[in-house]
């Protein structure tokens, strides 16, 4: 099959997208690591929600705007954020058994074919929409967002392209599926931790080292989370082997009828000789 024409992909869009990606990506990082970076200006966790949130929604909402006025192109990529931001919402209604829920497929998958800041927008608006649909709206919602579009971020640099085996693309996947599904818990339980085991020995302390504090985490996190966080991991994993290849396909398909990040047909590899970034 013959290559189609190149047309820009979703994550190198000017530099002002770039600029509130990354900020959506600082405030984040600040958000998770202030019990261990500023110990003695880190109150009550639940405080940070709201502001957290209003950052975030906001920044997602610049970002769409940013999407929707770069023409049909913008408008196709926000319409594919919308159909697979739904399924997202749609795996989240059954509920979590242990740790594990069926959300976090379409974010694997959605980064793994359309790159880094796609899934990081695809995991934060999934989980947007999701929260107010389960009534999941609380302070923890804004560091899910960010927590799951670091999932779908990291999807996205696994690899790729026409020059990509099925069995090393699923294969990456589904490891990298396993690994985020501890990753997961133990970013999550960084939110709450230091009011929920506060005055405990594997509690936050407010004039500890960063060392100590960091041992006290692991211990929390062995203790609480470990058990928990591993149904997540083989769950993810499972999915990707059972259901990666198809759904992948599916995506590499719509990417070539939408000309979005793909420069050639998955089925033809000698149309380019360079890597593509959207599958094969």
């Amino acid at each position: 099959m013959s290559a189609v024409a190149h047309h820009a992909p979703l994550d190198a869009r000017g530099p002002l997208r770039t600029v509130v990606l990354v900020a959506m990506n600082l405030v984040g990082f600040a958000a998770f690591l202030w019990p261990f970076a500023l110990p003695a200006l880190t109150g009550d966790r639940r405080a940070d929600g709201p502001l957290v949130l209003i950052v975030l929604v906001g920044s997602l909402g610049a970002l769409l705007f940013m999407e929707l006025g770069r023409g049909g192109l913008g408008a196709k990529a926000v319409a594919l954020l919308g159909v697979l931001g739904a399924a997202v919402v749609a795996l989240r209604l059954p509920g979590f058994v242990a740790g594990f829920s069926a959300l976090f497929i379409p974010v694997l998958v959605g980064g793994n074919a359309f790159g880094p800041s796609f899934g990081f927008l695809l995991g934060a608006v999934g989980m947007f929409a999701s929260g107010l649909f389960v009534g999941g709206l609380g302070p923890w919602l804004p560091f899910q967002m960010v927590a799951v579009g670091w999932v779908g971020a990291g999807a996205g640099l696994l690899p790729r392209g026409p020059n990509t085996s099925w069995r090393v693309r699923i294969g990456a996947l589904a490891a990298y599926g396993f690994v985020a599904g501890y990753a997961y818990g133990g970013v999550m339980n960084l939110w709450s931790w230091p009011f929920v085991a506060s005055g405990s020995a594997i509690g936050w302390e407010r004039t500890g080292s960063t060392g100590e504090n960091l041992r006290r985490y692991a211990a929390y996190y062995a203790a609480t989370s470990f058990v928990w966080d591993t149904f997540r991991a083989f769950g993810n994993a499972a999915l990707v082997v059972v259901l990666g290849r198809p759904l992948l396909g599916a995506l590499d398909r719509a990417a070539r009828k939408m000309h979005l990040e793909l420069d050639a047909a998955p089925a033809a590899p000698a149309a380019s000789a360079e890597p593509l970034p959207a599958g094969d």
